[in-house]
């Protein structure tokens, strides 16, 4: 774990080292606090230019927990001139992780809405070839089948709604190491033919998923701010979610439940009440923060960044 960053800069310095042959760089970005965190700082180290590192969730949330990371990342944030969070609640981590607060700025994720944005539901389901049984509605999930996301909850919440004559059809779009044993649990739990592991799907198909939904569903146990709601309700679509990271955040009540983490009732008690509210009417009326002011918001922060480095005097940019 503590050569992570190191390994990483060693397979990628020759490339970059042979790429900016003839010109330098203004500045360094990079996603994720480490490894890419630290390969972020050792290459405008290289250049002498600023850096700063996106924040994503889990690796200031999960990471940490272990001791060798912890002081990897902690290294990363103190040492970046900026480190810009998705939310509020990734930024008051990495200030417990002992990144100067005026150094961490709160950018928020944006959607592009020539993709994401409300349709018709028949007609998104007719392009998906989606046919639904009578009074059974469509619930998706997005992401990827690790430990965390806890899919386990919705399979079980899927039985409660069953056995509450409330039938709901959980598409699963997404692949990872946990299907087999999700696979197996929905087989137990007498449900297999509700919940559908749909595999990898493409971005560019997403927005008629959520359109041909009822409501999108997310069940973990940690988050961070999945941009995943985003653009569910952009596509005028409600959501469920757990009440976990910063996702309260963007929860309106109007368009969505949060419930706990952890309790299947709850979570098909917030299915329910979707289902049976006037949310999805709300769902479209959501405006969306756009890829492009999210793009304005860092274009900024780093003209701010290299203005300090190269000495002039500028104001200081509100924390947002």
């Amino acid at each position: 774990h503590a050569h992570y960053g190191s390994q990483m800069w060693w397979s990628m310095q020759s490339a970059v080292k042979t790429l900016c042959r003839h010109w330098k760089p203004d500045a360094i970005l990079s996603y994720w606090a480490h490894p890419d965190g630290e390969c972020g700082l050792r290459a405008s180290q290289y250049f002498d230019v600023p850096c700063a590192v996106i924040v994503g969730g889990s690796d200031v949330l999960l990471l940490p927990r272990n001791p060798v990371r912890n002081a990897c990342i902690r290294r990363v944030l103190s040492e970046s001139d900026a480190i810009i969070t998705v939310s509020d609640g990734l930024r008051e981590a990495c200030t417990q992780l002992g990144a100067p607060d005026d150094r961490v700025r709160t950018i928020r994720q944006g959607i592009n809405p020539e993709v994401f944005h409300p349709g018709d539901q028949s007609e998104a389901r007719s392009r998906l070839g989606l046919h639904l049984n009578i009074g059974e509605k469509l619930a998706v999930w997005v992401g990827r089948l690790v430990d965390v996301k806890q899919v386990e909850i919705l399979i079980r919440a899927c039985r409660i709604l069953w056995d509450q004559g409330q039938p709901v059809r959980f598409c699963l779009l997404g692949d990872g190491p946990c299907r087999s044993q999700w696979e197996q649990l929905a087989e137990t739990e007498g449900v297999a033919d509700l919940v559908q592991f749909i595999g990898p799907v493409g971005h560019d198909r997403l927005a008629d998923w959520y359109r041909a939904a009822d409501l999108t569903v997310l069940c973990s146990k940690s988050e961070g701010l999945p941009n995943v709601l985003r653009e569910a309700v952009a596509c005028g679509t409600p959501f469920v979610s757990t009440d976990v990271g910063s996702i309260r955040e963007i929860a309106e009540p109007q368009y969505s439940e949060l419930v706990p983490a952890n309790d299947a009732r709850a979570f098909a008690n917030g299915i329910r009440a979707v289902l049976n509210g006037p949310y999805a009417e709300a769902a479209k009326q959501f405006v969306p923060r756009t890829w492009g002011e999210t793009a304005h918001d860092t274009v900024v922060l780093f003209e701010d960044l290299i203005a300090r480095r190269a000495g002039r005097r500028v104001p200081s940019l509100p924390l947002q």
